[in-house]
């Protein structure tokens, strides 16, 4: 089965080229609303409950572009990234206060603009998650830089293709490219297309620690299928 590593599925064009050129679509490795000109983060979704319960969010940044033209100007729009990440719950609690800019250094920046291109959204996700946990900012987003380069996700969410694809399916697959994933481990989240199918917008992944765990206040709304969009 093929898969790709969650670090590269990011950047379309990027993926494309490496697929060209060795010829072999298997490579190696929400909430979702412009308000006031501030990308609010996803509502209660898969919350990690307590401190070692941590919750990967992913975005399917091609369904949002077309489910939500006000983001049409976010960098991952305009440069056609396929997945971006929105953030880490740590567990630790929510909004702790306004917080500070996020403080990274230049290298590891430009690795963590790979898989958050945005300013706003890495903001956001840190005056949100992060300052509520024991962590710095560098230490916060170096977790989110590891967790996304161990995850494995379906080939299919880089195809640029549209596809129907069954929830069973999805997740038969989810758990066999990740090793210790269960079902409980992944929170599918859908919202409702132009010709009212559901399509997949984002992608929980919880974790207990370093190992995957099982969702908490999921909303799994997606059904028995749903289209992954491609952006075509």
């Amino acid at each position: 089965m093929s898969k790709t590593a969650l670090s590269e599925h990011f950047h379309k064009y990027w993926l494309r080229t490496k697929y060209d050129n060795k010829g072999n679509a298997a490579l190696g490795i929400s909430a979702l609303l412009l308000l006031q000109g501030a990308i609010t983060l996803p509502a209660q979704a898969a919350n990690a409950s307590k401190p070692g319960q941590r919750v990967l969010m992913i975005e399917m940044t091609p369904a949002l572009c077309s489910l939500q033209p006000t983001r049409a100007r976010m960098r991952q729009c305009l440069e056609g990234y396929s997945l971006t990440v929105s953030g880490l719950d740590m567990g630790y609690g929510e909004r702790c206060g306004r917080g500070s800019e996020p403080r990274l250094t230049p290298l590891q920046l430009k690795v963590v603009n790979r898989i958050m291109p945005d300013t706003t959204v890495r903001t956001q996700a840190w005056q949100r998650y992060g300052v509520c946990s024991p962590l710095s900012a560098s230490s916060y987003f170096r977790q989110i830089t590891n967790y996304a380069g161990d995850l494995k996700l379906p080939n299919e969410l880089n195809t640029g293709n549209s596809y129907t694809v069954l929830k069973s399916r999805f997740v038969g697959q989810m758990t066999r490219l990740n090793n210790g994933m269960s079902a409980n481990s992944v929170d599918l989240i859908c919202q409702v297309g132009t010709r009212r199918q559901m399509v997949l917008t984002d992608v929980h992944v919880c974790y207990e620690g370093s190992s995957f765990g099982t969702c908490s206040n999921i909303v799994d709304n997606c059904g028995s299928k749903f289209i992954i969009s491609g952006g075509k």
